[in-house]
């Protein structure tokens, strides 16, 4: 019994008492006169912040880049499109040089709204705002993280191995995703400001919570917003009714309108945000998704593979590759990534044994992020998706892999806390700072390991994209008098070259790209062996989209391919990207195509001809013997008008793709307009939820004062 007595005084020791908890805040060290040390504080964040930034992604510090993942597949061909928009005084809500186009600013990833990109795309080129973009982002995840782990009780050295083990054990591996890193910033920022208002029942942090979540929808990227506000809706709803120690005396006295304050910020974020939302929404209601037609639990984390977290070459040591056996488990290795480092997941793990082993009381607040991260790894298997995928919400996302971001926050938090009990234990004072160096030194060079074995990205010195307006291919495709349209290897990425380009990638799209008996057909040279059928589905397919030229990176088969030969060349820019070394590439002029648009029967293009052309704007002189039907082999999507002489006409589809209209006989000026109704309303929206939001922050203040008067 006496060691039994003495083991528990001793696990005590290094957990929090009842005491301690209410009194961590009135600490001579922690209280808000103390600004020296308030000072100390955000100068050691700040380097923090800084420097492992640096440490992680240095080439990104010195001008280079990197490749690999969707990097040059997907974000910078939207870069790209999205810069020259900018310059150009506009905003780009359609995409003319990707397939037969779509609506680049519903397809959201381009982040279009979004305030930090709306300045660094306008005054920087694209490798260098991207870079910017993805530096800053990580620099503001660690501090908002830092500000939470401080708002949840965790003292300040404590606070910084629980923003690191939060900020860089789940970001970095997942760095040729870009959605990972701004959710990594927002995600904590969002629910700081939400439990400042639990602590002190100010409306101002409900209204910078609002506009956080509001900029956050505007990059575009929804997945990690829902995950934002599914902690959230769990931490207020138990902090009002469970783990209510430390709530501000008004939300105490009033916690159903406390709640009702913090669903309606939430509201108003969304509202802030109907520019994009809207948008997205009217995509999503045509594309492959409105149905069911992806595959939810792609990127889940097989429940063997969550034996990740034990030691650091259990699975990412560099001659170790599982990801032949997590595509068996519809998976890879990036989605299926949940690694904390060794020092946190001990640390948490010892805590909770210590908690269990003694009955020692514990923070609510945390155990209020124990319950999230366990759920989370419940949810991260995939294994819920079948029931989930019809609640509102989960069903729109794939990817179950994201939910162990929560477990992440779980872990990093309950480590932070722990090491503070540790360092803070009579025996170890003396040695707090060693400890908490070599706590934060280890854990820093463990994730920077895995994250360099886990990683599908390679960091380079000089950035292909910064050679992109110098792509000899491209020079000679622009200079075509005719309207191009490439086949290339690579989706998207020819497309930077300021050509239009198939076939296409995109995360949500138009569902006739992929319709299978509409969508161009995919296949490898594997499938072209076994199926003799697959080229000349794909010549037919080419032909009747207008498509002109062939892009390969080995010669075609002329017998196969009705092309004749145009160049032979070394690209520097596409063969960069493409990680080609000085191997040359083929390009081929196509035969037997109609035209980009043409007179139905008429499928040279006589009689037609382009006077005007903008993405969104397109105007076509007609010459036409007889009354007959313009076909524009471009994507029918909501949003295109057309007229004819002025006077409004109706757009008909046509081969259940293409736009087209009917043109009465003679001479006539056609034109095409994009105007997106959906954004439109947004705006109206977006615009009355900020009145409305400062509205009901100035009727706050003048509450409080009049209640102060009295």
């Amino acid at each position: 019994m006496g060691l039994k007595r003495n083991n528990r005084r001793s696990v005590q020791s290094v957990l929090p008492s009842a005491a301690e908890k209410s009194n961590r805040h009135s600490r001579p060290e922690d209280s808000a006169g103390k600004g020296g040390r308030r000072l100390l504080d955000a100068v050691l964040v700040a380097v923090a912040a800084v420097g492992l930034s640096w440490f992680f992604f240095p080439k990104l510090w010195t001008g280079g880049g990197l490749i690999g993942g969707d990097t040059y597949s997907y974000y910078f061909p939207q870069k790209v499109t999205y810069q020259e928009a900018l310059r150009a005084g506009r905003l780009p809500h359609w995409n003319e040089v990707v397939s037969l186009g779509y609506p680049q600013l519903a397809e959201s990833q381009t982040g279009a709204l979004a305030p930090i990109n709306l300045v660094l795309y306008r005054l920087f080129d694209v490798n260098t705002a991207y870079n910017a973009v993805h530096l800053l982002h990580y620099i503001a995840a660690y501090v908002f993280a830092w500000l939470l782990a401080r708002r949840f009780g965790i003292r300040a050295t404590g606070a910084h191995l629980a923003a690191l083990t939060f900020v860089y054990g789940w970001f970095p591996p997942r760095a040729c995703l870009e959605w990972a890193i701004i959710g990594g910033a927002f995600f904590p920022l969002i629910a700081w400001c939400v439990e400042s208002y639990l602590q002190s029942g100010r409306l101002r942090w409900l209204a910078i919570a609002s506009v956080a979540l509001g900029s956050f929808l505007m990059t575009g990227h929804f997945n990690l917003a829902f995950i934002s506000l599914l902690l959230c809706t769990l931490l207020v709803l138990l902090r009002l009714t469970w783990a209510s120690d430390g709530l501000a005396e008004a939300v105490k006295s009033a916690r159903v309108a406390a709640g009702c304050r913090v669903a309606a910020a939430i509201a108003l974020g969304f509202g802030i945000a109907a520019p994009q939302l809207l948008p997205s929404a009217e995509l999503k209601s045509v594309s492959q998704r409105e149905d069911g037609g992806f595959n939810q639990t792609y990127g889940r984390i097989p429940v063997w593979y969550l034996t990740q977290p034990l030691w650091p070459t259990l699975w990412y040591a560099p001659d170790l590759n599982p990801d032949e056996s997590l595509s068996r488990e519809n998976s890879n290795r990036i989605e299926a990534n949940l690694y904390f480092g060794v020092v946190p997941f001990y640390l948490a793990a010892g805590g909770l044994l210590a908690l269990w082993a003694t009955g020692a009381s514990w923070d609510r607040r945390l155990t209020i992020l124990a319950i999230a991260g366990l759920g989370s790894v419940v949810l991260a298997t995939g294994v819920l998706m079948p029931v989930l995928r019809w609640v509102p919400g989960f069903g729109y996302f794939a990817g179950p892999g994201r939910y162990g971001m929560l477990t992440t926050l779980a872990v990093a938090f309950a480590a932070g806390h722990v090491l503070d009990r540790v360092l803070t234990g009579r025996r170890l004072r003396p040695f707090w700072f060693l400890i908490a160096a070599a706590a934060f030194v280890v854990t820093t060079l463990d994730l920077s390991y895995v994250h360099n074995c886990v990683t599908y990205l390679t960091f380079v010195d000089h950035a292909p994209i910064d050679l992109h307006s110098e792509s000899p291919v491209g020079e000679f495709l622009k200079r075509s008098k005719a309207p191009v349209r490439v086949l290339a290897p690579g989706p998207n990425l020819p497309s930077m070259m300021g050509v239009n380009c198939v076939p296409e990638y995109l995360g949500i799209g138009p569902r006739q790209y992929y319709d299978k008996r509409l969508a161009i057909p995919r296949f490898s040279k594997e499938q072209e062996k076994e199926d003799p059928e697959l080229v000349p589905s794909l010549v037919r397919w080419t032909q009747q989209a207008g498509v002109t030229h062939v892009l390969a990176q080995e010669p075609l088969d002329t017998m196969a391919w009705p092309v004749e030969s145009s160049a032979s060349t070394f690209d520097p820019f596409l063969n960069s990207a493409w990680g080609r070394g000085r191997d040359p590439l083929y390009l081929y002029a196509l035969k037997g195509s109609r035209a980009r648009a043409f007179l139905e029967g008429r499928p040279d293009g006589s009689g037609v001809t382009v006077t005007q052309h903008s993405p969104e704007h397109l105007t076509l002189d007609i010459e036409n013997a007889a009354d007959g039907r313009l076909v524009l082999l471009e994507l029918m999507y909501p949003g295109w008008e057309t007229t004819i002489d002025g006077q409004p006409a109706r757009a008909e589809l046509f081969e259940e793709v293409y736009r087209s209209v009917q043109v009465p006989a003679g001479k006539h000026v056609v034109e095409w307009r994009f105007v997106s109704r959906s954004f439109s309303v947004g705006l109206m929206v977006s615009g009355v939820s900020l009145v409305v939001l400062g509205a009901w922050l100035g009727m706050g203040r003048w509450r409080r004062r009049a209640t102060a008067g009295d």
